[in-house]
C-alpha cells in the first residue's frame, strides 16, 4: 500500500524532538563507531597473534585497535566511537565495592585505556548490566550498585556506558535505566547513555527522557534472515517516534563484512552475501540507527583468514576490500549522519521504499527488496508531496553515478532492476517546479 504523500510534508514536524541532550559528545547525530564484541584477540601484537575470541579484551589489544582505528581509515571517515562490549570487567568487585578491570588483562586498569584512546580523539564507552550478572561473561552487574558504578565511569573519564538488561528478575525497564541515568548526571559529567533492553517494553515511548540511543530490536547476527527480522522489527516502531537529535532507535551492532576472520556471536558464523551486506548498511543509515560495527580491525594470519584457516603471525591493522568499500562510503554515511528525524516507510509490500529529509534539503530513498527475486522499483514524486512538473537530480550512493534528469518520477522511464536481498540508496535533490500563473 501507498502511503499518503501528506507524510513527508510533516516530517519536519513529527520527530522525538525533544531528545536527551546532557552534554555528552558525539550524541546529536546517531553514533558512529566501532565494537569489540567479535573483533579482540589474545597475544596481540604477535608474533602468535591468535585469532578473535568471543567475549575477550585485554589492554594490548584494544590499545593496538584505537590505532588501527586510524590506520583503517574508520577515522578519517568520521567514525568517533570505541566500546568495549560485555569483556573488560573483573569477575569481582574491589574491597570498596567498585567495579573494576580483568586484573590480568588490564594491569594498568582501565584509566589507562580510556586516556589511551582519547589521546587519539575517540568517544570512549563501556557496558555494563543492570542486573545482578552481565549477559554473556557473567561478571558483576550493577544492580545495587548504580551510584558506585557511575561513579568510578566517570571517575575514568567514560563517555559512553551501554546497560544490558540480564538477570533483571523483577525489575522494571523505565524505571531502572531512569534511576541509572540519574546516577550518570550526578557524576557531573556527561555521559551518553545507551540502554539495552531489546525494545520489549517499548524504550522509544520514554527512553528520550533519559537516554541518547536505546535498542530498538532483537541481538543482530550475521545472517540474512536475522538482518531482514532487524529491518522488519524497527520499521514497526511509529513515525513519530522513529528517532531524532539525541534519541536514537539502536538496530544493534553492524555486522558487515563478517566471516571467519571474525568470532562467532551467539554461535552464528557470518554468512551473508556482500548484496546482504550492503543493505545491512543501507537500512542502518536510513533508519537513523547508530552504525556501530563490530568486526576485527587487525589481521593476525599469516593465511586467509577469512576462511577460517587461521595461522597464528604479526598483527597488522587491516579490514577487507568489501569493508573497505561498504564501511568507508562517506556518501551513505552522510545519509545516517543527520540530524533530521528518522527515515521511515513510504510504500509497504514485497518490495519497499523508505524516505528520510535531510538538512541540505535534499531526500534519502531507499529501495529494499527482502523478497527472492528481483524487483522492478519506480517512484512518483506525488509520493513525496511533490506537484506535477516537478524535476529532480537521483544518485546512485553506492555506484556513486548520477542517473539521467528525472520529471514527476523515477526513472524517467520504465523502472529499475533491484536483485533480492538488495537496495537501491539514492539521495533526491528537487531541482525545480512547474510554475502555475494565475489569469
Amino acid at each position: 500500500a501507498d502511503f499518503s504523500s501528506l507524510w513527508f510534508l510533516a516530517l519536519g514536524l513529527a520527530s522525538s524532538a525533544c531528545g536527551y541532550d546532557n552534554g555528552a559528545k558525539n550524541s546529536r547525530k546517531p553514533p558512529l563507531g566501532w565494537s569489540s564484541w567479535v573483533g579482540l584477540g589474545p597475544q596481540w601484537p604477535g608474533p602468535e597473534g591468535q585469532s578473535p575470541v568471543f567475549d575477550f579484551c585485554d589492554e594490548s589489544s584494544v590499545k593496538l585497535s584505537v590505532d588501527a582505528f586510524h590506520s583503517v581509515g574508520l577515522y578519517a571517515a568520521g567514525y568517533r566511537h570505541f566500546h568495549l562490549d560485555d569483556c573488560w570487567a573483573d569477575s569481582e568487585r574491589n574491597a570498596s565495592g567498585f567495579l573494576q578491570a580483568e586484573r590480568d588483562h588490564f594491569p594498568n586498569g582501565m584509566k589507562a585505556v580510556v586516556d589511551y584512546a582519547h589521546s587519539k580523539g575517540l568517544t570512549f564507552g563501556l557496558y555494563t548490566c543492570a542486573g545482578t550478572q552481565t549477559c554473556v561473561g557473567g561478571r558483576p552487574g550493577s544492580k545495587g550498585h548504580f551510584r558506585e558504578d557511575a561513579a568510578v565511569f566517570a571517575e575514568w573519564g567514560v563517555d559512553v556506558v551501554k546497560m544490558d538488561w540480564c538477570h533483571t528478575e523483577g525489575m522494571d525497564p523505565q524505571e531502572t535505566y531512569s534511576q541509572f541515568s540519574k546516577e550518570l548526571n550526578r557524576t557531573g559529567r556527561p555521559i551518553h547513555f545507551n540502554m539495552c533492553e531489546w525494545g520489549k517494553d517499548a524504550p522509544w515511548k520514554w527512553g528520550p527522557k533519559v537516554a541518547q540511543s536505546w535498542r530498538a530490536t532483537g541481538d543482530h547476527t550475521p545472517i540474512w534472515e536475522d538482518t531482514k527480522k532487524i529491518i522488519a522489527e524497527r520499521t514497526q516502531i511509529p513515525d513519530d517516534e522513529s528517532g531524532g537529535p539525541y534519541a536514537w532507535n539502536d538496530m544493534d551492532m553492524l555486522e558487515t563484512g563478517n566471516y571467519r576472520q571474525a568470532a562467532h556471536a551467539n554461535r552464528k558464523t557470518g554468512n551473508m552475501t556482500a548484496t546482504e551486506y550492503q543493505t545491512e548498511f543501507s537500512m542502518w543509515a536510513i533508519l537513523a540507527s547508530p552504525l556501530i560495527v563490530t568486526t576485527p580491525l587487525l589481521n593476525c594470519s599469516k593465511t586467509d583468514q577469512i576462511a577460517g584457516n587461521f595461522t597464528p603471525g604479526a598483527c597488522r591493522p587491516s579490514i577487507t576490500p568489501l569493508q573497505k568499500k561498504i564501511l568507508l562510503n562517506e556518501e551513505v554515511i552522510a545519509i545516517n549522519q543527520d540530524d533530521t528525524p528518522a527515515g521511515r516507510l513510504l510504500k509497504d509490500g514485497e518490495w519497499m521504499i523508505y524516505g528520510r529529509n535531510l538538512s541540505d534539503g535534499s531526500m534519502a530513498i531507499a529501495f529494499y527488496n527482502p523478497s527472492e527475486v528481483v524487483a522492478k522499483v519506480s517512484l512518483d514524486f506525488s509520493l513525496l508531496g511533490w506537484p506535477a512538473g516537478t524535476t529532480a537530480t537521483v544518485r546512485d550512493l553506492w555506484a556513486k553515478t548520477d542517473f539521467p534528469l528525472s520529471k514527476d518520477r523515477f526513472p524517467a522511464k520504465d523502472y529499475e532492476d533491484v536483485e533480492a536481498h538488495s537496495t537501491l540508496l539514492c539521495r533526491i535533490k528537487k531541482e525545480s517546479e512547474k510554475m502555475w500563473i494565475s489569469v
